[in-house]
């Protein structure tokens, strides 16, 4: 049976950032916030010999699975491998623009073809006790088109799906990068409010040019739910506020010692397995936005470069004694 999940906040799948190490620190600083994968192409899962590696969810739910992919078969046996490695959510990625991934034939060039979509979507149904979700964009190229978006969610509806994640922007196929992507467009939140007024039973969830939890907890109040990036990206510690303030948590997370510690407890393992950047990096952005922070930052990167995890997560240790104020 699947579970009952609010997914009043969500941390957007984030191509080489929504790792499982990041997203174990994530889950660190809030235990309500729901989680992304990257987005894995679906013959990378089926065939890799590092599954486990690549998408170790021990722990870290709710959590979704993102896949990119348009051939059936490989679908329902990526819906298969995220059942069996107890993710919550297998989600179908038809929003990425890069070129690589359209010559894959997945992410937003899907859109194109939404009765290719539905079909995706239906195919990835094979158990019931894993809820199948989409992410997309509300058009392609550079004009504004309501009816082709709402024909497009008509139609990808026929599948059963009640959860779709929409980024409120165009995707632009051709002339912009990936980058450019989630900025030039414009955005057009009134997309996302027109087609819950004609789905009401549907959850949508809101993504694209949030650029704060303020502005994230007021769209909140009007929509199913919000989906955050970069702003994670940037500064992942802001999650500490995120349990008190969208799930009414009595207490916020206090950022301590015991936050370094529980960190190293999970990347130590992995030491000597991946590069010490990947292990490391979710963790130096607690310096984002703190006084005096660089003498610390040049003592973390001369240690990362000989792998020196014992002195460094001393450094990390000492860095939020003494920091603890503006870190919290």
């Amino acid at each position: 049976m699947k579970k009952v999940i609010d997914r009043k906040f969500c941390i957007a799948p984030m191509m080489g950032y929504t790792t499982p190490y990041a997203r174990s620190l994530y889950r660190i600083l809030s235990k309500k916030a729901f989680l992304f994968t990257e987005m894995i192409a679906t013959k990378t899962l089926i065939h890799s010999k590092n599954t486990q590696s690549i998408i170790a969810s021990k722990l870290q739910n709710p959590i979704a699975l993102q896949v990119g992919g348009s051939e059936y078969d490989d679908l329902k046996k990526c819906s298969k491998l995220a059942f069996e490695l107890n993710y919550d959510e297998i989600n179908l990625n038809v929003g990425c623009p890069s070129k690589v991934v359209q010559k894959g034939s997945f992410g937003a060039c899907l859109m194109q073809d939404k009765i290719l979509v539905k079909n995706c979507l239906e195919a990835m149904q094979i158990n019931k006790n894993i809820e199948v979700s989409i992410k997309c964009r509300i058009g392609l190229g550079r004009k504004f088109n309501y009816d082709y978006f709402e024909e497009f969610i008509d139609e990808i509806l026929k599948s059963g799906i009640k959860i779709i994640y929409v980024h409120a922007r165009n995707a632009i196929l051709n002339g912009i990068s990936p980058k450019g992507n989630r900025s030039i467009p414009p955005l057009n939140y009134e997309f996302i409010k027109k087609i819950k007024s004609k789905y009401p039973h549907i959850t949508f969830i809101l993504n694209g040019g949030i650029g704060s939890i303020e502005k994230a907890l007021t769209l909140s109040k009007y929509h199913d739910g919000v989906m955050l990036g970069r702003l994670i990206q940037n500064n992942p510690f802001c999650l500490k506020n995120v349990d008190n303030l969208f799930y009414n948590e009595p207490s916020q997370y206090i950022i301590s010692e015991n936050t370094i510690k529980e960190y190293f407890n999970f990347i130590r393992p992995k030491v000597g397995k991946d590069s010490v950047y990947r292990l490391l990096s979710p963790l130096l952005n607690i310096f984002f936005g703190v006084p005096d922070g660089k003498q610390f930052k040049i003592d973390v990167h001369s240690n990362m470069k000989n792998q020196n995890f014992d002195i460094l997560e001393k450094i990390l240790l000492n860095f939020v004694k003494e920091k603890k104020l503006f870190i919290n």
